[in-house]
């Protein structure tokens, strides 16, 4: 077994969610970190993820600090999003199927995402490196996000589906 580790600086955890029921409002996690497993064959076995909800970025800052404040993420009272896998099946040389427990704030769920991985190589500072790229989506109400306002139309202000981006580079010592 091989771990690795997330290389933060070029990794992204970006999100969008519907705006008053109109367009997507995009934002991302400056900050993920974490591991990924490999069997000695180079499977990907296992992922831990952390994101850090301080580092949330919408390019608005007042937006920002009500996604870190109790109506929210709760960033004071819950500093971290984990993931830990439980189970990881390879369809093929870059395909896999990943579950997992994702817990946001106190409440802990089931999630299921297609992953695609890129074969590891050699990096130019003596670093072997890989990648993956993922996308999933999620109800925010699953995990005590709430905050939102009804319009006058029925929309709301803050849509429940969440839209989640991962591209993830790891690295270990060659």
């Amino acid at each position: 077994m091989t771990e690795w580790t997330i290389d933060s600086a070029h990794s992204e955890t970006a999100f969008s969610v519907k705006h008053m029921g109109l367009s997507n409002v995009k934002g991302n996690f400056k900050t993920t970190a974490g591991t990924v497993t490999t069997d000695e064959n180079g499977k990907v076995t296992g992922v831990n993820v952390t994101i850090d909800v301080a580092s949330i970025d919408t390019r608005i800052k007042d937006r920002d600090d009500h996604l870190k404040s109790a109506d929210f993420f709760d960033a004071e009272k819950f500093p971290e999003i984990k993931f830990v896998s439980t189970k990881v099946t390879a369809s093929d040389d870059e395909d896999y199927e990943i579950e997992g427990n994702l817990t946001i704030k106190d409440t802990t769920k089931p999630i299921t995402f297609e992953a695609e991985v890129g074969a590891p190589i050699d990096d130019p500072y003596g670093l072997k490196r890989s990648g993956a790229s993922l996308s999933f989506a999620i109800d925010r109400r699953d995990f005590g996000l709430v905050w939102s306002q009804s319009l006058a139309n029925g929309n709301l202000v803050v849509g429940n589906k969440i839209k989640i981006n991962v591209e993830a580079e790891y690295t270990h010592q060659a």
